[in-house]
C-alpha cells in the first residue's frame, strides 16, 4: 500500500507542477475583458472556455487516468477483473479523447464548408474581430 501512496503523490505534484509552470493552452485568464466587452470579447470567451476544457482539463485527467489504469494492469497480478477494468479505464478514456477533439474537428469541417468566405483561418476566430489582438 506504500507504493500506491508514493505513486499518487508523485502523479499529482507532476500535474500541479505542471499547470505552475503555464504548461497548458490558456496562460491567461479565461475572461478577455473587464469593461465595455463587445461581441468579439464574447467570442474569445467561448474560445478560451473550450480550448481550456481541451487542453488545460481534459488532457492532465486523461494523463492521470492512463496512469492509473496503467498501475491497475501492472499491479492486477492476474486477477481477471483488475484487468478487466483496468482495461476499461484505458478505452473510456481514449473514447472521452476521442470525443473532445474531433468535436472540435466536426465544427472546424462544418463551418469552413458553410461559410467559405468568412471562416479562412481557425473556426475560434470570429471573421470581423481578427483585427482586435487580445
Amino acid at each position: 500500500m506504500k507504493n500506491y501512496k508514493f505513486l499518487i503523490y508523485f502523479l499529482l505534484v507532476g500535474l500541479m507542477k505542471a499547470n505552475i509552470v503555464c504548461a497548458g493552452y490558456i496562460t491567461g485568464s479565461i475572461v478577455p475583458c473587464n469593461d465595455n466587452c463587445t461581441i468579439c470579447d464574447l467570442w474569445h470567451l467561448g474560445s478560451n472556455i473550450i480550448n481550456f476544457i481541451s487542453f488545460n482539463l481534459a488532457l492532465p485527467v486523461a494523463a492521470l487516468l492512463f496512469a492509473v489504469a496503467g498501475v491497475m494492469f501492472l499491479f492486477s497480478g492476474g486477477r481477471e477483473d483488475m484487468v478487466t477494468k483496468a482495461k476499461g479505464i484505458f478505452v473510456n478514456t481514449f473514447i472521452g479523447l476521442v470525443v473532445i477533439f474531433s468535436s472540435w474537428l466536426m465544427i472546424d469541417t462544418l463551418l469552413k464548408t458553410v461559410a467559405k468566405s468568412e471562416f479562412s483561418a481557425a473556426w475560434e476566430k470570429f471573421p470581423m474581430c481578427i483585427q482586435i489582438n487580445r
